[in-house]
């Protein structure tokens, strides 16, 4: 079966609430699955705050309120990395698509559970490589759905289950050597209104690659103007990752943030490395600037440079073949965030 119908060769969660409380993570573990699970925890953990802003509970089908969880619902970036050398020779450069959003159900004042689903799309412009393979990969496609379950334990405390289950390769790959699967479980205590931190592990099996890793999120407001916090709207951070932000009026919002991404992916068979595995891992500094173009609609200008790159590529049993390293390359983009808490008391 194939993964994918186009032609030529990432990923993201929903939002649960705890009672009357609500709960939000921080990096990237090993590929495009592993940002898709972080938007799962980072919706749920939205629930284990408060239950709405100015104390408004909602029940039944619902967004959590902006309140208990910093970005959107939905959200859209495109983003252009520019070319930068490659040790050995050669250049890349990276176009990139994320798209990501989930919705949540309260079934009672104890247990929520969500849906979330994303895509993301990458084009690698290899030039000038120095290696048999001179374009490793060009088009990679990443497409994830993932549940979640959030439950509140006690007054502070709530626990998220989260499985996630995701594609990734270029057009052409067998679906069932190219699933990215496993999940995370998570405990969050909630010390105040949008004072927010949780602890968890993971495990995925990414593409012939399994791996077990701990995890922090974050969602801790100082006060009316400064946030620290785990983004989760669509863009260079993934979701994931940690940003400090800075809104200096209610509809302006500057931030500053570092994460680490890990894509990895399995190759077509018409590709020179036939059923291979590319792998793309990157350390992006993150400037965001936010304004609120609309009563539900965000506009989110990005600009910064990815710190570390480094270029792997396997044969079809998971053996390195190559592996190389990017200089640093700077990068820009443009997204757009849907609010829908507005229309929720949000």
């Amino acid at each position: 079966m194939k993964i994918f119908s186009l032609q030529s060769s990432q990923t993201r969660q929903p939002r649960p609430v705890c009672g009357n409380h609500n709960c939000t993570a921080n990096r990237k573990i090993s590929s495009a699955g592993s940002i898709f699970l972080f938007l799962s925890l980072l919706l749920s953990i939205s629930a284990c705050g408060g239950g709405g802003v100015g104390g408004l509970r909602i029940e039944g089908p619902s967004r959590l309120p902006r309140e208990v969880q910093p970005g959107s619902p939905v959200s859209a970036a495109a983003v252009n990395q520019f070319p930068s050398g490659v040790s050995g020779g050669g250049s890349l450069r990276v176009i990139s698509v994320y798209t990501e959003g989930g919705y949540a159900y309260n079934v009672n004042e104890k247990l929520q559970i969500g849906i979330s689903a994303n895509y993301g799309y990458d084009n690698f412009y290899f030039t000038g490589l120095n290696f048999y393979a001179p374009r490793p990969w060009s088009n990679v496609h990443y497409v994830g759905v993932s549940p979640s379950v959030l439950y509140h334990l006690q007054d502070k405390w709530c626990l998220m289950v989260v499985p996630v289950l995701q594609g990734a390769g270029e057009p052409g790959a067998d679906i069932g050597r190219a699933l990215i699967y496993g999940g995370a479980v998570a405990g969050v205590y909630n010390f105040g209104k949008d004072r927010v931190i949780g602890l968890g592990i993971g495990a995925l099996n990414n593409v012939d690659r399994a791996s077990l890793f701990p995890f922090i999120m974050v969602n801790w407001r100082f006060n009316k103007h400064w946030r620290l916090a785990t983004p989760y709207r669509a863009g260079p951070a993934g979701p994931g990752g940690l940003e400090l932000s800075y809104s200096p009026i209610e509809k302006l919002e500057f931030g500053l943030g570092v994460t680490y991404l890990s894509k990895r992916f399995r190759l077509s068979p018409a590709n020179l490395i036939d059923n291979g595995i590319g792998e793309y891992d990157t350390v992006p500094l993150i400037a965001r600037m936010s304004f609120r173009i609309l009563p539900v609609v965000d506009l989110n200008l990005y600009g910064g440079a990815s710190l570390y790159n480094y270029i792997r590529l396997e044969n079809s049993r998971a053996k390195k073949l190559f592996h190389s390293h990017q200089n640093v390359a700077p990068f820009v983009g443009v997204g757009l965030s849907l609010n829908f808490e507005k229309f929720t008391g949000g």
